[in-house]
């Protein structure tokens, strides 16, 4: 006798089969799928190995699969390769289904694959805000738990032969799991579901994993970053803007500062936040570190060859859904950054992001700041950005004022930690373009004031020493005394 799950999942499979049975060609058959999904902070990411036969008549250059819209929002990145060459194929949204709230994503493939033959296909996904805390609420010295949700199948339009999927969490404390048709085991950290035969196309069953996960879910709610190019000076200026939130179980009671300082040795065990390090470039200097109250003077900057190190300590511990907001900021050589080509062009190359690692950030905005003068600018992005302007941006001794680029995206991770590239025209006269406007400005100043110093603005007679006049007041009474003449 059939059950409830059953009848559902094939009423779900029906109504996907009819939504895009003309919109998808059905050219595919997975003859394996593997996933493997880590969920060892507050980002999921999953890896999934596809081996997929064409058992169409005609050539096939376009792989599909799908995702629900809902998750489709708290996906920050996807990314699609050959894996046996390590190519990169390019994946785009196709469509969104309104009848069953759906994305349709589909993957060029660089060579068409001809009937009867397999293509290798990787795919790599990154979740966020999809690990929760389970419990909400925890003591102030408590292990954190945390639940993770998805679908026991690859959501695929094509009938799968074999699937499995592998999630690895953070330690062996797994508390519950489950798996569609009650297959889910347990080896050590990691949760096995399946394996899973004979798979219809748009089978959907929900999986879930209920683990210990003792780090800080860490959200980064908004980050600036301000970038200032100056070939005068052969810097380069960095500065960062954070507004954090740890997403982890709450407190369930007041902090209390006594228990906090008694129990040290156990703070590594629960979600608390007590510290942060970013890596800085080997020529970085000039660090500083301030948050809303000021200069904050926990903080350590040391050089370890081939890059920098400044670890910063917040002025009070971040538990689960406490906030603190922050700036840093550091000078770097230019020439690092930024190099000529041959056909006079310069080319600045730096990460949209630096330091995200397993930090969630919702919205990171990049602003660049190019010296006075510069045209022709030309901005290249690997990865979509879903903003971008240009603008112009004032400051000390500016005539024309700078260019300044600004780019914008939401659900950043660290797989957008790759290089941006501006590339702009910068003459000499730009470049002399400062010293001679300085120059020119204190040229003036001086000048107008030496007029202004030999200038008198007094009415009247003024007696120095007795005898001494000015020359207004000179000519004023001579022209007096003419006037009286002559009456």
């Amino acid at each position: 006798m059939f059950s409830v799950r059953f009848i559902l999942n094939v009423l779900f499979a029906l109504i996907f089969a009819v939504s895009f049975v003309w919109a998808i060609p059905t050219q595919f058959e997975n003859s394996k799928v593997l996933r493997v999904i880590d969920v060892d902070s507050a980002i999921a990411r999953e890896d999934i190995g596809i081996r997929a036969k064409n058992i169409d008549t005609k050539d096939a250059s376009a792989y599909f699969f799908h995702m629900p819209a809902i998750l489709a929002k708290n996906t920050a990145s996807i990314s699609a390769f050959m894996r046996k060459q390590k190519t990169e194929l390019d994946v785009s949204l196709e469509e969104w289904d309104s009848l069953t709230d759906m994305n349709v994503y589909k993957i060029s493939l660089n060579e068409p694959v001809k009937p009867e033959e397999d293509v290798l296909i990787g795919l790599k996904i990154a979740y966020i805000h999809n690990i929760k805390p389970m419990p909400t609420k925890l003591p102030q010295v408590a292990r954190q738990h945390t639940v993770y949700a998805f679908n026991s199948y690859f959501l695929s339009p094509y009938h799968t032969k074999e699937t499995k999927t592998t999630l690895q969490t953070p330690t062996s404390n797994i508390a519950s799991h489950k798996g569609a048709q009650g297959k889910s085991s347990v080896n050590n950290n990691k949760v096995i579901y399946g394996p899973y035969s004979d798979v219809a196309p748009f089978s959907f069953d929900i999986a879930t994993c209920h683990f210990e996960n003792t780090k800080p879910l860490i959200t980064i709610t908004s980050l600036q970053r301000d970038i200032e190019v100056s070939h005068w000076g052969k810097n380069l200026a960095v500065e960062e803007h954070y507004a954090l939130r740890n997403d982890g179980s709450v407190l369930e009671s007041d902090f209390n500062r006594v228990q906090y300082q008694i129990t040290n040795h156990l703070h590594d065990q629960t979600n608390v936040l007590k510290g942060l390090s970013f890596d800085l470039p080997a020529s970085a200097h000039d660090p500083y570190f301030r948050d809303e109250v000021g200069n904050v003077s926990t903080s350590n900057f040391r050089n370890a060859g081939k890059k920098s190190v400044l670890e910063i300590r917040p002025r009070y511990p971040i538990f689960g859904g406490w906030n603190y907001t922050w700036y840093h900021g550091f000078n770097a050589d230019l020439g690092t950054y930024v190099h000529k080509t041959k056909n006079g062009k310069y080319i600045l190359n730096i990460n949209f992001v630096e330091n995200v690692k397993n930090m969630i950030v919702d919205k990171a905005v990049v602003r660049v700041v190019l010296p006075e003068g510069s045209t022709n600018v030309k901005i290249t992005t690997p990865f979509d950005i879903d903003s971008k302007s240009i603008a112009t941006h004032f400051t000390y001794f500016d005539s024309t004022g700078r260019t300044m680029i600004a780019l914008e995206k939401n659900n950043v991770v660290k797989e957008h930690e790759l290089p941006i590239q501006i590339e702009y025209e910068y003459s000499v006269f730009s470049l002399l373009r400062k010293p001679l406007v300085t120059s020119s400005a204190i040229f003036i100043l001086f000048f107008v004031s030496i007029i202004l110093n030999k200038m008198s603005f007094k009415i009247g007679r003024e007696e120095a020493d007795g005898s001494d006049i000015t020359i207004i007041d000179s000519a004023f009474w001579l022209f007096r005394e003419q006037l009286t003449d002559q009456t």
